[in-house]
């Protein structure tokens, strides 16, 4: 027995129908299933725990949360000297890499609670820091000075004139011997860290 042309059309739009809501509920699942073993990761917000040495961490504050919604915490460092500020005053911070789909969008941000004056968080570019030269000294003579596995100088910031040095150590403890390293340089007359703003 054969099925006429209505039957026919009838079966076709019941078995596509059934076909992609049984499509569409695998997808949501594994998507449910991945979004979960994302969140237990280490890094990730919800894991409490750093990528990196396995600091535990408090939850985020709401700010960077807004500021960096799909980060991944690198480091964490509790009650520690500030890293932004000379007078030196204890902080918590976190270095944070931004997540992008190209690898030229991720960014490594450090972010310091507490260090400014109503005791928000403050954000800065972890993987730059800025060193202005004294005058007669040029960028061949601070890259002399730097250590290849640890520092390169990627260009100079248009506005500033200052020297753009990358650093391939993240860790807040290694960021703070950077800093104070590239300002013991005889060349150097003053290093610090890079403001970066969340996009709104």
């Amino acid at each position: 027995m054969s099925l006429g042309k209505k039957e026919r059309r009838i079966t076709i739009s019941v078995g596509l129908i059934v076909g992609v809501t049984i499509s569409t509920m695998l997808v949501k699942h594994a998507l449910d299933v991945k979004e979960e073993q994302t969140a237990q990761k280490p890094g990730h917000y919800n894991s409490l725990e750093s990528a990196a040495g396995k600091a535990d961490f408090p939850p985020l504050p709401v700010s960077i949360k807004k500021a960096i919604p799909n980060g991944i915490v690198v480091y964490y460092e509790e009650n520690r000297t500030s890293l932004s500020v000379p007078e030196g005053k204890a902080v918590n911070c976190w270095v944070i890499e931004t997540q992008g789909s190209f690898r030229s969008e991720r960014l490594f941000v450090l972010a310091e609670e507490g260090n400014d004056e109503d005791g928000g968080i403050v954000f800065f570019r972890a993987a730059e820091i800025y060193a202005k030269l004294r005058p007669g000294h040029e960028e061949d003579t601070l890259g002399d000075f730097l250590d290849e596995q640890k520092y390169r100088v990627i260009g100079e910031n248009s506005f500033t004139a200052e020297q753009i040095v990358q650093v391939r150590n993240l860790s807040p403890n290694d960021l703070a011997q950077s800093l104070l390293f590239l300002n013991s340089l005889p060349m150097v007359e003053s290093a610090r860290f890079s403001p970066w703003i969340p996009s709104r």
